[in-house]
């Protein structure tokens, strides 16, 4: 996992200068992260995501990225916190509440583009 997860992390991390939609939340743990997406006529066809926040948080946001590129938004929002944990069969036991943060998250981001449609 570590070395798929780090690739996934060094290709989505980071931030966006002009994205079609982005949302930031705070979790339970205390950590904030932040989705960008870039959405042309109805496919995400770039996604980052930004997080100061731990290990776990990186990864889940990371493979999160991965399953969304190329999708359409209503495939994305089909994306679940088990579906990111399933891609992650090393993520810790007390980092699985990454995953539900993760994902709430990019419904968030998606929600504000379907908001502006």
């Amino acid at each position: 996992m570590e070395k798929t997860a780090n690739s996934l992390i060094d290709q989505f991390s980071g931030r966006m200068n002009s994205p079609t939609s982005s949302a930031i939340l705070k979790g339970i743990c205390g950590e904030e992260m932040g989705f960008y997406l870039l959405i042309e006529k109805g496919r995400i066809e770039d996604v980052k995501f930004y997080s100061e926040g731990c290990a776990g948080t990186k990864a889940c946001a990371a493979m999160a990225a991965s399953l969304a590129l190329n999708k359409t938004v209503s495939e994305a929002l089909l994306i679940s916190a088990g579906e990111v944990i399933k891609k992650l069969p090393a993520l810790p036991q007390e980092h699985l509440h990454c995953s539900i943060l993760v994902v709430s998250v990019l419904y968030k981001a998606i929600a504000d583009y379907l908001l502006q449609l």
